[in-house]
């Protein structure tokens, strides 16, 4: 084998994906327990070995409160310590209460306490907006003004929480643990719609990853497809 060609095959890497879709251990950003927010996908490598970590940050309303923003990362590899998917290790919290009491009511929707203004994110203060017109500027329809619920608020603050909702790049390694070059980073793709059962193998974003991986060569990455991976091209998503 020539010392620069790959151990692995982009039909290996489909393959996994496709069998990860077909045991709902692949990213469906229309779950409808999860009111989506944002997502990354990040594709590292070496002639040897090969991951992808896929993160999808939101409200996954069967959870309460704080236990219910979570950044998901489906981790999918060759040389994994752990089945590829998603695994429950791998799921991120990181909002809290602030000193003003408690974010939430207590019910289904994520709502937030009309009379508290502010919650923590990675440890951080954040104001959170009462006025329906910023909102409005975000282009985020309140579900039933004038509560706000959790998932609306994350999305009008996108794109200045983005960074603090998905992981930081040693919480990516530390979920991996293994050394490899990142190659590739998407903030947004063209994804599966796998509810229709439209397997990864069948995507062209993910024959590209696959093809940028098996040659270590990110300018393979030419998508004619639009991306479709903001949270608005979902709407199914929580709606279970």
């Amino acid at each position: 084998m020539p010392e620069n060609k790959s151990t692995f095959s982009a039909s290996d890497i489909l393959s996994q994906l496709d069998n990860c879709a077909k045991e709902f251990s692949f990213p469906m950003l229309d779950n409808g327990y999860i009111y989506p927010i944002v997502s990354r996908l990040s594709a590292y490598g070496n002639r040897h070995s090969w991951v992808i970590v896929i993160e999808v940050a939101g409200y996954h309303y069967r959870f309460y409160g704080h236990s219910g923003v979570e950044n998901c990362q489906y981790i999918f590899g060759n040389h994994l310590h752990f089945p590829p998917g998603m695994n429950n290790d791998n799921v991120l919290n990181v909002t809290a209460d602030s000193e003003e009491g408690p974010t939430f009511i207590r019910d289904l929707f994520g709502t937030l306490q009309p009379e508290v203004n502010s919650l923590l994110i990675r440890g951080q203060k954040v104001t959170i907006p009462k006025d329906p017109a910023f909102y409005e500027s975000r282009q985020v329809t309140l579900s039933n003004p004038p509560d706000i619920r959790i998932y609306e608020f994350l999305r009008a603050c996108l794109p200045e929480l983005k960074e603090e909702l998905l992981s930081l790049e040693e919480e990516l390694f530390d979920s991996f643990r293994l050394d490899l070059p990142r190659i590739l980073r998407l903030d947004e793709w063209h994804h599966p719609d796998v509810a229709i059962e439209e397997m990864p193998s069948e995507n062209e974003t993910f024959q590209m990853i696959a093809a940028v991986l098996e040659r270590g060569d990110a300018a393979l990455y030419t998508p004619k497809n639009n991306p479709n991976t903001h949270w608005s091209n979902w709407p199914g998503g929580g709606t279970c």
